[in-house]
């Protein structure tokens, strides 16, 4: 999508923390906000906040299956989930959702997953090999479909694994969810839509009323997709009215120096579907070097 397609730079996946039980104390203490990672952490950390605490509170193990009985406002979102390592980071942590990137292969005709355009680290999964893992694992599965040309192949897949429509969301960017939203419809009619701004720049109430139109358009349930920090009071209040929570909700993403405080105020402002904020991004020489490695094999495969 534009606003998720130009945002992320894929930095080095930093894995969670894994909820812990509780410490056999006779009288309750405070629960310490989990350490946020610098880089790029899987799962924003106000939601990874949560969950420890949850677990901190019951003896209860924290429950990272989804089912379309939950509210997306419960959401805790594995953001990439691209590469083998990754997907494993993922498995062994506290999300419920796992996102992943789909792009055609570099050097084949078929999709894999992949957020940049270049090569990544990592031993990228093909959609096949995440659709089935994502099935085995129960976590909720967002496809952020990249490359839009991509979607007859993603569809067939979706199909051919038969995940369960109440644990799918397909994101596209405004104008390819007009275009593939109705085919989307014909063969997964309950499957969450995420339906992006149709602007880069600040989501005003004639963008929200945009997207309001076309998920009435389309039916069926949808979440308003929106940077957080282009998300203006305007595009919430042009947001809200739009329906049941379960048909119209608003979700957010990016980053933040403080993901806890970032995700407290929006949802003050009424943001009610999934948080995705993570820290600050690193830009460290390492991160650097393993961009320009990339981009040179990148090259060599596509003259291969």
């Amino acid at each position: 999508m534009p606003f998720e397609h130009g945002g992320r730079i894929g930095p080095r996946v930093v894995p969670l923390p894994k909820p812990s039980p509780p410490p056999p104390a006779p009288e309750a203490k405070a629960v310490a906000p989990a350490t946020v990672a610098k880089g790029h952490s899987q799962v924003d950390s106000f939601q990874a906040t949560t969950a420890s605490a949850k677990s901190a509170e019951s003896p209860a193990p924290v429950d990272n299956t989804w089912s379309g009985t939950q509210p997306l406002s419960e959401a805790r979102n594995a953001h990439r989930t691209n590469t083998k390592e990754q997907f494993e980071d993922a498995l062994n942590s506290g999300a419920n959702w796992f996102e992943g990137d789909v792009r055609k292969e570099i050097n084949k005709d078929s999709p894999e997953m992949r957020h940049d355009k270049n090569h990544e680290d990592g031993d990228n999964l093909t959609l096949n090999e995440w659709l089935t893992m994502g099935k085995e694992s129960g976590r909720g599965l967002k496809l952020d479909i990249k490359e839009a040309d991509q979607m007859p192949a993603v569809l067939d897949e979706l199909e051919k694994v038969g995940i369960s429509e109440d644990r799918l969301m397909l994101n596209l960017g405004f104008e390819d969810m007009q275009e593939w939203g109705p085919k989307i419809r014909e063969r997964f009619p309950n499957a969450i839509l995420a339906i992006n701004p149709p602007t880069g720049g600040d989501v005003k109430g004639t963008d929200a009323q945009k997207m309001v139109d076309l998920a009435k358009e389309l039916g069926g349930p949808a979440t308003f997709v929106v940077r957080h920090d282009k998300l203006t009071d305007e595009a919430i209040k042009t947001f809200l009215p739009a329906g049941s929570p379960a048909a119209g909700t608003i979700s957010v993403w990016g980053d933040s120096k403080d993901p806890v405080k970032a995700a407290e105020d929006l949802k003050a402002r009424g943001v009610n579907g999934m948080i995705d904020i993570a820290g600050p991004h690193g830009n460290s020489w390492g991160d650097r070097a393993d961009a320009v490695k990339n981009w040179f094999k990148t090259g060599w495969d596509k003259f291969l």
